[in-house]
């Protein structure tokens, strides 16, 4: 039982991030929504997920999973953010 509202929950988390990246007006704004949400989301899924597994290959598996959302996520959803942010400023403009 608390294995499934766990799962829920996380459900729920990617569900909201993806209504994000539907409504949010501009790509930082996505992106932000994206990144926070869904890595806590596919997290809280994998952690539900290790209730209900029946075996440990399957519990690290989730484990690892989530391990490598947490770490790879954040980082790309930066790079993403610092080469959106060059592409749509003037920081490269030579000065007036």
């Amino acid at each position: 039982m608390i294995g499934e509202v766990i799962a829920l929950a996380g459900a729920v988390l990617v569900l909201l991030a993806a209504i994000g990246v539907v409504r949010f007006p501009d790509a930082l704004t996505r992106m932000q929504s994206l990144t926070k949400a869904s890595t806590v989301g596919v997290t809280l899924v994998a952690v539900g997920s290790l209730f209900l597994l029946p075996t440990w290959n399957d519990d690290t598996s989730a484990v690892a999973a989530a391990l490598l959302q947490v770490l790879t996520l954040p980082i790309g959803a930066s790079l993403l953010a610092r080469a959106t942010h060059r592409a749509t400023s003037d920081v490269d403009a030579p000065p007036q």
